[in-house]
Protein backbone atom coordinates (compact mmCIF):
# COMPACT_ATOMS: atom_id res chain seq x y z
CA UNK A 1 0.00 0.00 0.00
CA UNK A 2 2.81 2.40 0.83
CA UNK A 3 4.50 1.76 -2.52
CA UNK A 4 1.21 2.33 -4.39
CA UNK A 5 0.72 5.64 -2.60
CA UNK A 6 4.23 6.69 -3.52
CA UNK A 7 3.61 5.87 -7.18
CA UNK A 8 0.43 7.97 -7.20
CA UNK A 9 2.37 10.91 -5.83
CA UNK A 10 5.02 10.51 -8.51
CA UNK A 11 2.32 10.28 -11.22
CA UNK A 12 0.80 13.56 -10.05
CA UNK A 13 4.18 15.25 -10.13
CA UNK A 14 4.79 13.93 -13.65
CA UNK A 15 1.73 15.80 -14.90
CA UNK A 16 3.22 18.99 -13.48
CA UNK A 17 6.38 18.79 -15.58
CA UNK A 18 9.52 16.77 -16.21
CA UNK A 19 12.01 18.76 -14.03
CA UNK A 20 9.93 18.14 -10.93
CA UNK A 21 9.41 14.50 -11.90
CA UNK A 22 13.15 13.98 -12.32
CA UNK A 23 13.79 15.16 -8.76
CA UNK A 24 10.96 13.01 -7.43
CA UNK A 25 12.23 9.93 -9.23
CA UNK A 26 15.69 10.53 -7.79
CA UNK A 27 14.17 10.70 -4.30
CA UNK A 28 12.24 7.46 -4.89
CA UNK A 29 15.40 5.70 -6.08
CA UNK A 30 17.31 6.97 -3.07
CA UNK A 31 14.71 5.47 -0.69
CA UNK A 32 15.04 2.05 -2.33
CA UNK A 33 18.83 2.16 -2.21
CA UNK A 34 18.75 3.38 1.38
CA UNK A 35 16.68 0.35 2.38
CA UNK A 36 19.16 -1.97 0.66
CA UNK A 37 22.07 -0.12 2.28
CA UNK A 38 20.46 -0.35 5.73
CA UNK A 39 20.10 -4.11 5.29
CA UNK A 40 23.75 -4.32 4.29
CA UNK A 41 24.70 -2.49 7.49
CA UNK A 42 22.98 -5.15 9.61
CA UNK A 43 24.76 -7.90 7.66
CA UNK A 44 28.15 -6.29 8.25
CA UNK A 45 27.34 -5.79 11.93
CA UNK A 46 26.74 -9.53 12.31
CA UNK A 47 29.73 -10.46 10.17
CA UNK A 48 30.62 -14.12 10.54
CA UNK A 49 33.95 -15.79 10.03
CA UNK A 50 32.73 -19.30 9.20
CA UNK A 51 32.08 -19.88 5.51
CA UNK A 52 29.79 -22.85 5.07
CA UNK A 53 29.51 -22.85 1.27
CA UNK A 54 32.30 -23.80 -1.19
CA UNK A 55 33.54 -20.87 -3.27
CA UNK A 56 35.11 -22.91 -6.06
CA UNK A 57 31.82 -24.24 -7.38
CA UNK A 58 30.49 -20.73 -7.91
CA UNK A 59 33.40 -18.92 -9.50
CA UNK A 60 32.86 -20.14 -13.06
CA UNK A 61 29.30 -18.85 -13.30
CA UNK A 62 28.24 -22.02 -15.17
CA UNK A 63 25.53 -22.91 -12.63
CA UNK A 64 23.89 -19.48 -12.71
CA UNK A 65 20.44 -19.58 -11.19
CA UNK A 66 20.33 -23.34 -10.60
CA UNK A 67 18.80 -24.37 -7.25
CA UNK A 68 20.72 -26.54 -4.82
CA UNK A 69 19.53 -30.18 -4.53
CA UNK A 70 16.52 -30.77 -2.33
CA UNK A 71 16.69 -33.08 0.68
CA UNK A 72 14.28 -35.98 0.05
CA UNK A 73 11.61 -36.93 2.56
CA UNK A 74 12.48 -39.86 4.80
CA UNK A 75 9.06 -41.55 4.57
CA UNK A 76 6.02 -41.22 2.34
CA UNK A 77 3.99 -39.57 5.09
CA UNK A 78 6.65 -36.96 5.70
CA UNK A 79 6.18 -33.54 4.12
CA UNK A 80 8.69 -32.74 1.35
CA UNK A 81 11.71 -30.85 2.56
CA UNK A 82 11.70 -27.15 1.81
CA UNK A 83 14.09 -26.33 -1.05
CA UNK A 84 17.15 -24.37 -0.10
CA UNK A 85 17.43 -20.74 -1.15
CA UNK A 86 18.66 -20.40 -4.72
CA UNK A 87 22.13 -18.91 -4.92
CA UNK A 88 22.53 -17.02 -8.17
CA UNK A 89 26.07 -16.54 -9.40
CA UNK A 90 26.17 -13.62 -11.84
CA UNK A 91 29.90 -13.15 -12.32
CA UNK A 92 33.42 -13.08 -10.95
CA UNK A 93 35.37 -10.17 -9.42
CA UNK A 94 39.16 -10.05 -9.83
CA UNK A 95 41.60 -7.57 -8.27
CA UNK A 96 45.19 -8.53 -9.03
CA UNK A 97 46.85 -6.19 -6.51
CA UNK A 98 45.24 -7.94 -3.55
CA UNK A 99 44.73 -11.34 -5.21
CA UNK A 100 40.94 -11.18 -5.06
CA UNK A 101 39.03 -13.75 -7.09
CA UNK A 102 35.46 -13.85 -5.82
CA UNK A 103 32.12 -15.02 -7.19
CA UNK A 104 29.55 -12.25 -7.52
CA UNK A 105 26.14 -13.30 -6.20
CA UNK A 106 22.78 -11.65 -6.77
CA UNK A 107 21.85 -9.78 -3.60
CA UNK A 108 23.93 -8.55 -0.66
CA UNK A 109 22.35 -11.04 1.74
CA UNK A 110 24.01 -12.56 4.79
CA UNK A 111 24.10 -15.97 3.11
CA UNK A 112 25.62 -14.62 -0.11
CA UNK A 113 28.28 -12.62 1.72
CA UNK A 114 29.48 -15.81 3.39
CA UNK A 115 30.40 -17.01 -0.09
CA UNK A 116 31.58 -14.01 -2.09
CA UNK A 117 30.67 -10.48 -3.13
CA UNK A 118 27.00 -9.50 -3.25
CA UNK A 119 25.54 -7.25 -5.93
CA UNK A 120 23.18 -4.67 -4.42
CA UNK A 121 20.14 -5.27 -6.61
CA UNK A 122 18.84 -1.71 -6.38
CA UNK A 123 21.95 -0.46 -8.19
CA UNK A 124 22.92 -0.68 -11.86
CA UNK A 125 23.50 -4.03 -13.53
CA UNK A 126 27.10 -4.98 -14.30
CA UNK A 127 28.47 -3.37 -17.46
CA UNK A 128 25.72 -0.77 -17.85
CA UNK A 129 25.90 3.01 -17.55
CA UNK A 130 25.32 3.93 -13.94
CA UNK A 131 26.69 2.82 -10.57
CA UNK A 132 27.08 -0.90 -9.82
CA UNK A 133 27.62 -1.67 -6.13
CA UNK A 134 29.27 -4.85 -4.84
CA UNK A 135 29.66 -5.57 -1.13
CA UNK A 136 31.75 -8.17 0.67
CA UNK A 137 32.88 -8.94 4.21
CA UNK A 138 36.19 -7.48 5.37
CA UNK A 139 37.01 -10.78 7.11
CA UNK A 140 39.59 -11.12 9.89
CA UNK A 141 41.59 -13.64 7.87
CA UNK A 142 44.37 -12.17 5.74
CA UNK A 143 43.54 -12.20 2.05
CA UNK A 144 40.00 -13.46 2.49
CA UNK A 145 37.11 -11.64 0.79
CA UNK A 146 37.75 -7.85 1.05
CA UNK A 147 40.25 -8.19 3.93
CA UNK A 148 42.94 -6.35 1.94
CA UNK A 149 40.69 -3.89 0.13
CA UNK A 150 42.37 -0.99 1.94
CA UNK A 151 45.56 -1.81 -0.01
CA UNK A 152 43.91 -0.94 -3.33
CA UNK A 153 45.15 2.39 -4.70
CA UNK A 154 43.94 4.88 -7.29
CA UNK A 155 44.97 3.67 -10.73
CA UNK A 156 44.73 -0.03 -9.86
CA UNK A 157 42.86 -2.34 -12.21
CA UNK A 158 39.70 -4.28 -11.42
CA UNK A 159 38.07 -6.85 -13.68
CA UNK A 160 34.57 -8.26 -13.65
CA UNK A 161 33.52 -11.27 -15.72
CA UNK A 162 29.78 -11.49 -16.29
CA UNK A 163 27.53 -13.00 -18.96
CA UNK A 164 30.53 -14.06 -21.01
CA UNK A 165 32.02 -10.55 -21.09
CA UNK A 166 35.09 -9.05 -19.42
CA UNK A 167 34.73 -5.56 -17.97
CA UNK A 168 37.94 -3.72 -17.11
CA UNK A 169 37.88 -0.89 -14.57
CA UNK A 170 40.41 1.58 -13.20
CA UNK A 171 40.17 2.82 -9.61
CA UNK A 172 39.62 6.58 -9.30
CA UNK A 173 38.30 7.03 -5.76
CA UNK A 174 39.07 5.62 -2.31
CA UNK A 175 37.22 6.98 0.73
CA UNK A 176 35.83 6.04 4.14
CA UNK A 177 32.24 7.02 4.91
CA UNK A 178 29.69 6.55 7.67
CA UNK A 179 27.27 3.61 7.30
CA UNK A 180 24.39 6.00 6.58
CA UNK A 181 26.18 7.86 3.77
CA UNK A 182 24.62 6.69 0.49
CA UNK A 183 26.22 9.41 -1.63
CA UNK A 184 28.67 6.81 -2.96
CA UNK A 185 25.71 5.07 -4.61
CA UNK A 186 24.63 8.18 -6.48
CA UNK A 187 23.19 7.50 -9.91
CA UNK A 188 25.42 8.13 -12.90
CA UNK A 189 24.07 8.89 -16.37
CA UNK A 190 27.37 9.00 -18.23
CA UNK A 191 30.00 6.56 -16.94
CA UNK A 192 29.99 2.90 -15.95
CA UNK A 193 31.00 3.00 -12.29
CA UNK A 194 31.84 0.05 -10.05
CA UNK A 195 31.57 0.69 -6.29
CA UNK A 196 33.11 -1.80 -3.85
CA UNK A 197 31.91 -1.67 -0.25
CA UNK A 198 33.21 -3.28 2.94
CA UNK A 199 33.35 -2.51 6.65
CA UNK A 200 36.14 -0.40 8.18
CA UNK A 201 38.29 -0.39 10.19
CA UNK A 202 39.23 -4.02 10.60
CA UNK A 203 37.69 -5.62 13.75
CA UNK A 204 35.46 -2.60 14.53
CA UNK A 205 33.31 -2.04 11.42
CA UNK A 206 32.14 1.41 12.51
CA UNK A 207 32.50 2.88 9.01
CA UNK A 208 32.54 1.79 5.38
CA UNK A 209 35.55 1.59 3.08
CA UNK A 210 34.62 2.53 -0.48
CA UNK A 211 36.59 1.83 -3.64
CA UNK A 212 35.22 3.23 -6.89
CA UNK A 213 36.42 2.34 -10.37
CA UNK A 214 35.43 3.49 -13.85
CA UNK A 215 35.22 1.20 -16.85
CA UNK A 216 37.96 1.67 -19.44
CA UNK A 217 38.05 0.63 -23.10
Amino acid sequence: MRKISTMFIILGILIGGYPIFDRAYTWYWQQKVMADYDHLDSVFTNEAENVTEPVESLESGENFGEPEPEIPAVENNTAPAKPKEVIQNIGVLKIDRIKVNLPILEGATQKNLKIGAGWMKETTKIGEVGNTALAAHRSHTYGRFFNRLDEVEIGDKVMVIAQGNEYHYEVFNKIVVEPTDVSVLKRNKKDKILTLITCHPLYKATDRLIIQAKIVD
